[in-house]
């Protein structure tokens, strides 16, 4: 039987899980908690992810706005951060 879409689809997920993992200028912080996830419960994960989003989105955005804040730095592909809402 061939693989499902899903298991397809988890597959690609975990190798670009493992791909950003391998990549030097990820943070360390992000390559925690990517390492801390895949051992977790992928529903408690996605919970987790949410709860982050509505926690560090706002607060990233208002330091962003103040005007003391220094220049942005050039990102993971090259570019500057960019921040969008979902």
């Amino acid at each position: 039987m061939p693989p499902s879409r899903a298991d397809i689809d988890l597959i690609s997920a975990e190798r670009r899980i493992h791909r950003a993992l391998a990549h030097p200028a990820l943070s360390e912080w992000l390559k925690d908690a990517l390492r801390s996830a895949l051992g977790r419960d992928p529903l408690a994960v996605a919970n987790d992810v949410e709860l982050l989003s509505h926690l560090l989105r706002p607060w990233s955005e208002a330091h962003l706005a103040c005007e003391a804040y220094p220049a942005p730095t050039v990102g993971v592909h090259g570019a500057t951060p960019q921040m969008s809402r979902a």
